[in-house]
């Protein structure tokens, strides 16, 4: 089924050129946001495998946030190894750099750099001390100079999306700002593209104001881009999340110029095959005692985000004994937690990043200036809670214009009313509550497994607070 659809592509791409002469052909698997996700990798390996049957001159490439999301890959003895011994395995060529890259600090990224075999590119970063992250790198491709360049998403606050003390010895820029200094790459190479972690909007709008990029290898955003897309002649690509897809691209180079290019999705996690070793290799790294523990028992099935997370948020405000608690949903790595028994492995995936957990005292107009910077940063709901509900009001295009937040007891949050809140330190550095004297519990996850060890059963089925 994969090769012959993309012998299809192949062959379409081959009479688009029958005229031609001194034709070259380039092909790039591209993948992004794999999240540590290292369960795919035997069929991931597997695919490849046949790729490059087909195309055994492939570069393979990934556009960043490697890790931060699996519990073995981010809790094992050496913090992401697994996935960069597995990425060493199957031979990638180059890598950007994600936010989460940044998860361990510059120190624990340094590690990862050392045990890899390929290498990190991103033009506006700019570290302290030295470690071997170049700005672009040109690959020598059948007489062919082919440019790279490396983009990493930077925030309102002058960095990526990480926690503020993963910062330490480490600036950034605006992608925007500083492409211009690699302008000269178009120059010297027969093709230039850039492996971005800017996010899909980002990359249309760099696309629009580079077009001397011939394509753009995109993550940060979780899209997937299934069939060509060109932004002027720039082609964008994205494949997901977590490895359950990567995209082949083709480059057609005849008489000076890249006359065709295409992209195609290939499922990874429904490819029939696995690669054994590397199924071997998966399976000595999961196992460790750790993540077998069974911590509680979950009573019902949870099928989405939100109740995992108003578990989440109940915990720490039970632990801290706060009138109000909010998870910022993108701390919420799991989706869904079937009835059974839960394990340690349940709880790292649910919260990878495990924060330090904070209580301050706060004014309800504080509160609710917290919600609405958050609607600024997502789509769906600002925050997750406990003791409390959140009522959205929605314009005719479905985007929030106003939040109302009522009070377990049902009255509306007192704007000039004092209230203690339990919030992760993430929320607490991203949000300025770091202006206040707090007090500090434990980490999130150790509050999680004392929370399940006083109880044993939970029943969030259907909870919402969202409205």
């Amino acid at each position: 089924m994969l090769a012959m659809a993309f012998a299809i592509l192949l062959l379409f791409a081959h009479s688009a050129n029958a005229q031609q002469t001194d034709e070259k052909v380039l092909y790039v698997v591209s993948v992004n946001d794999m999240h540590g996700n290292i369960d795919n990798f035997p069929q991931f390996a597997a695919l490849l495998d046949t790729l490059r049957k087909q195309y055994p001159d492939l570069l393979l490439i990934s556009a960043g946030d490697n890790r931060t999301g699996h519990p073995v890959n981010d809790r094992y003895p050496k913090p992401s190894y697994p996935i960069t011994k597995l990425m060493n395995e199957v031979h990638f060529d180059l890598s950007a750099l994600g936010n989460h890259e940044f998860d361990i600090g510059v120190e624990g990224l340094r590690d990862v750099i050392g045990w890899s075999d390929f290498d990190y590119v991103c033009a506006n970063v700019y570290f302290d001390d030295s470690i071997n992250v170049k700005p672009y790198k040109i690959i020598d491709y059948k007489g062919l100079k082919i440019g790279f360049v490396g983009g990493i998403q930077v925030g309102e606050n002058g960095i990526p999306d990480f926690h503020p003390n993963c910062a330490k010895g480490v600036s950034f820029k605006p992608i925007e700002e500083v492409l211009s200094e690699y302008m000269f790459l178009r120059k010297e190479c027969d093709m230039l593209f850039l492996i971005s972690h800017c996010g899909l909007e980002a990359d249309i709008e760099i696309a629009k104001k580079f077009p001397q990029f011939d394509a753009i290898f995109g993550g940060h955003s979780h899209k997937k881009i299934e069939r060509t897309k060109l932004i002027g002649n720039t082609m964008i690509t994205q494949s997901g999340k977590k490895l359950n897809y990567l995209t082949v691209s083709v480059f057609y180079f005849t008489n000076g110029k890249i006359d065709y290019k295409a992209q195609q999705v290939f499922s990874v996690k429904d490819f029939a095959k696995k690669d054994e070793r590397i199924q071997k290799m998966v399976d000595e790294f999961g196992n460790l005692d750790i993540f077998r523990k069974v911590v509680g028992h979950n009573d019902a099935d949870i099928d989405s985000k939100e109740p995992l997370g108003c578990f989440m948020a109940d915990v720490i405000r039970d632990a801290t004994k706060s009138d109000l608690a909010f998870q910022n949903p993108g701390g919420v790595r799991l989706g869904k937690l079937p009835a059974g028994e839960i394990t340690a492995k349940d709880i790292y995936t649910l919260d990878p990043f495990d924060n330090i957990i904070m209580k301050y005292k706060v004014s309800g107009q504080e509160i609710m200036d917290m919600l609405e910077m958050a609607c600024y940063k997502t789509e769906d709901f600002p925050m997750l809670c406990s003791g409390c509900s959140c009522i959205l009001h929605r314009n005719e295009y479905e985007e929030i214009e106003s939040i109302e937040l009522l009070l377990d007891n049902g009255k509306p949050l007192d704007l000039n009313a004092k209230y203690n809140i339990a919030i992760n330190s993430y929320i607490a550095s991203v949000y300025g509550f770091n202006k206040h004297k707090g007090k500090e519990f434990p980490h999130s996850c150790d509050l999680i497994f004392n929370y399940l060890e006083k109880r044993q059963h939970i029943n969030y089925a259907g909870v919402t607070r969202i409205r």
